[in-house]
Parts: structure tokens; sequence; C-alpha cells
């Protein structure tokens, strides 16, 4: 479920100078400073597989997390890392590595699951494998919280997971932050939304060690986008406002009392929190954001009102004809008047273009009669070009519904091209399949070789050598069949 405030519009004569900063800060973080992870965990990883030390310190990290208390506080990642080991201990390494207090357990209980010829090489070099992983970004600046300080209070909010992360972020940012930067001025919104993501941290912090968790890290700028998410409701208070929203197939505009709407996202974050334990997404730290945003404007409000720019919240912008237009699409989508929507959609491509969406939107409302002009609108979202992750799961979602005959709209360099953009948006098992396919029938084009190349690379970064071998024997055989 996503509820977005879209009641202001940017406005570059009053540019966003701390949001436009904050979003080059965490570009340049991510592109300059974490770029450079990948290369430590390697070297680490080599390091370690090469002395083989998994082979003991698998069993030994899994009696570790049960005695710390892992078993009873989060019985089903304990079942998840038995079965690891129960089926390929080694695969456990990467998380083991990650785990830098385990290696400080395992250096007092070294006679119990060291054997004592590999002792002198575990000591000589295991060390040399926590020095490299502890230059890690999320390591060495991320949120740990049995190590807080005001620094990493500060620092996770720069860092990210990978590059979808931090773009979710930035988009969420600069759809939020320039209205708030524009009502509180640029100092202001800069010192409410670093102290947002210090009051996410901190509520996150508490109660990773309240579950006994100290040792996973946080980062991402989510919780100080949340605390800017909740200084845009309160800012408004009960001016109702216009929110767009996307909850499963349903997507539209409405207009609310700006503050309802923060219970609703509280809300959404506990469930989620409550109910999805394994989830590795911070909702507790998003919630800590919200509260501190709107308690920040709250406070304002109570002590120097006059810091908010009263007349830029009540102006009254022009109304945007492009959005307009696609309002009454989606207008007559909920009234189930489909027909009607395919007319109105149509005309609206005609004058402001298409987009990827409305043509996955298209080729769903054709859906409903079929036809050829059903197959022709997926042909024309399937051979769609585009490194966005949405356009690729638009493309899953209709090559899902299509038949073994209808498939045959795209040819075999079509559908490798298909399966390499699914690799890239992370749907290896779509992609792989589809090289199973290419494979059994014997394909002789070119892209079936970079798509054979780029899934064994896939499944050597994930460690799954079974996989990278046998990808990487369909690409040898593909190459000679050239």
């Amino acid at each position: 479920m996503i509820i977005i405030p879209t009641e202001k519009r940017l406005d570059w004569r009053r540019p966003p100078l701390a949001v436009l900063g904050l979003l080059l800060l965490n570009l340049a973080v991510f592109g300059l400073y974490q770029s450079a992870d990948s290369g430590k965990f390697e070297r680490a990883y080599q390091l370690y597989s090469q002395h083989q030390f998994v082979d003991f310190e698998a069993a030994a990290y899994l009696d570790y997390r049960k005695q710390n208390g892992i078993l009873q506080s989060d019985p089903e990642l304990y079942r998840e890392l038995s079965q690891i080991y129960d089926n390929e201990p080694a695969e456990l390494a990467s998380t083991i590595m990650l785990d830098l207090n385990f290696s400080a357990h395992l250096a007092t209980q070294q006679a119990q699951w060291i054997p004592k010829q590999k002792r002198d090489d575990w000591q000589q070099y295991r060390p040399l494998v926590d020095q490299q992983i502890a230059t890690l970004s999320s390591i060495s600046l991320g949120l740990i919280p049995e190590q807080m300080s005001l620094v990493t209070l500060l620092s996770h909010q720069f860092l990210h997971g990978g590059i979808m992360h931090l773009l979710g972020n930035m988009v969420f940012l600069l759809i939020c932050g320039f209205a708030v930067e524009a009502a509180l001025g640029s100092l202001r919104f800069l010192l409410f939304y670093m102290i947002s993501g210090v009051g996410a941290g901190l509520l996150f912090a508490l109660l990773e060690l309240w579950a006994n968790r100290g040792g996973v890290p946080l980062v991402g700028a989510s919780g100080a986008i949340s605390g800017v998410m909740a200084m845009y409701l309160a800012l408004f208070r009960l001016r109702r406002i216009e929110f767009f929203y996307w909850v499963l197939i349903f997507i539209g505009y409405f207009r609310a009392p700006a503050l309802l709407i923060l219970p609703i996202y509280l809300g959404k974050e506990l469930l989620y929190w409550l109910g999805d334990d394994n989830a590795n997404i911070a909702y507790m730290a998003h919630i800590g954001g919200f509260i501190g945003g709107a308690a920040l404007v709250g406070l304002t409000l109570w002590q120097k009102p006059e810091a908010i720019d009263e007349d830029y919240l009540q102006e009254d912008q022009s109304i945007d004809p492009r959005r307009e237009s696609l309002a009454a699409v989606l207008e007559q989508i909920e009234a189930t008047q489909f027909a009607s929507a395919l007319k109105k959609l149509d005309a609206h491509q005609q004058q402001f273009g298409a987009c990827q969406q409305l043509k996955f939107m298209r080729a769903n409302l054709l859906q409903l009669s079929g036809g050829e002009a059903w197959l022709q609108a997926c042909q024309e979202v399937l051979l769609s070009n585009g490194r966005e992750p949405e356009l690729a799961r638009n493309q899953l979602r209709l090559w899902q519904r299509l038949d073994g005959e209808q498939r045959q709209l795209l040819d075999q360099q079509q559908r490798s091209q298909l399966a390499l953009r699914w690799l890239a948006a992370e749907l290896p098992d779509s992609a792989e399949a589809i090289a199973l396919e290419l494979i059994k029938a014997k394909s002789q084009t070119a892209m079936l070789s970079k798509l054979l190349g780029q899934l064994a690379n896939f499944y050597r970064d994930c460690d799954n050598p079974r996989k990278q071998e046998f990808f990487e024997q369909a690409l040898s055989a593909a190459l000679a069949r050239q």
C-alpha cells in the first residue's frame, strides 16, 4: 500500500536546496564510498574459503545462535539456519563472516570447536577476515544497536543496502521534501530531517536490544524520510489535501484532512512489524521517524508558529491537466467502466504520450476482451526496453498470463532479452525458466549466450556452485552451436 501527499507541485522559483543537497550527498556516498563494499567482501570471502574455516565454524555458529537466545526470540531464523546447515553448511559462510561477535565468541571456545591441526591457521588468518569485514560501510558506519554512538546515529542515514533502496528513498524524499522545505525553510528542514533520522535510529536500536538482536546494522534514509512525510501532514494539519494511492490494483487520488492519514501510516508500519518477523525492513525506524517529524512540527507550531510559511501552505496551485486526464481514466476503472476507461486512456496517451505504466494499464484493460488487440498490447509491453525494475515486473505479470502458443509472439532472441531484464531486476527464477526452455530448444541466438553467462555470474555471486556450473556448461554448449 502506497499513500503519498501530492497537494503541492515543485516550483523551481523556490528551489529546494536542502533536498537537492541531501539527494546529491546520498548518491555520492553510495557511488564513491559504498561501491567499494563488494570488493572488500569478496577479499574476505576468498580468504575465509581458502582456509576452509566454514567446515568447523558452521556447527559452532549454529550452537552460538542457539545459546544466545535466538532459538527463543526468533525461532523461524534458527530453523532456517538449521535447514541450511543440514543441506549445505558452506552456504552459511556469508552469514558467519558478517557476525563479528561470533569470531570473538569462538576464540574463547577453541578447544571445543576448532580442530587442533587448524588452530594456528585460524588464529593467524581469521582476524584478517574480521578486519576486512569491519571496513564494510554497514559495519563501520551503520547503526549497530550494541555499538550505538552519535556518529552512527547520523551516518547510517546516508548509507543504503542497494541501488533500489537508495533510489526508492530519494524519490520519496523529493516528492515530500520540497514542500516541507518551502514551508519550514532550508536550515530548519535540514535540522528536523536529521533529528527525525536520529529518532528513528533510537527507536530501532532500543527495540532490537530488547529483542536480543543488537548486532543487526541499520542503514538507510527511510527513517528520516518518514519524518519528512509526518512533517508534511502536520504542517497541513486538518486541511483537506490531495493524496495519491496505490493499493493492490487500485490507483487514484483522494482528498482528506492531512492528519487523519498519519495514524494510517503508523498503523500500517506497526502491523507490518508485528506480522513479518523476518522482514529486511526496519518498520520501527519508520515509526520513530514519523513520531519525531510530527513532534518537531508540533513543537514549532506551539513555540514559534511564525517560522512556518502559512502563505505557501494556503497557496492554491493550478491544476495539472495531465494529472486530471489520468484521474478521469482511473475514475472509470474504479467504477468498473472498462470500455470507457480504455477510450479515455487512448485519448490521454494521444494528448500526453504513453509511458510504460500506461502501456501496462492498457494491456490490462484489453485483456478483458482478449483477441488480437490484447496480444498486440502485450507484445508492445514485452518488447519495451528499460532498466526500471517495475517495467520488468509488469512484463513478467503479462508473460505469466500468456499460454505457450501466445508466448511465441516473441522470438528466441527477444525472449532472451526479456530474461536478461528479469535477471537485472532480481527475478532469477523467471529468467532461469526462459533459459531452460531455450537450452532445451538448442537455440543458437547469441543473446542466449549472454543470458547464460549472466546467470552463471549471478549464481556465483549468490554462492550457488551447482547452478553456476550448470549454466557455465550450458554456455559452453551454446557457444559451440554458434
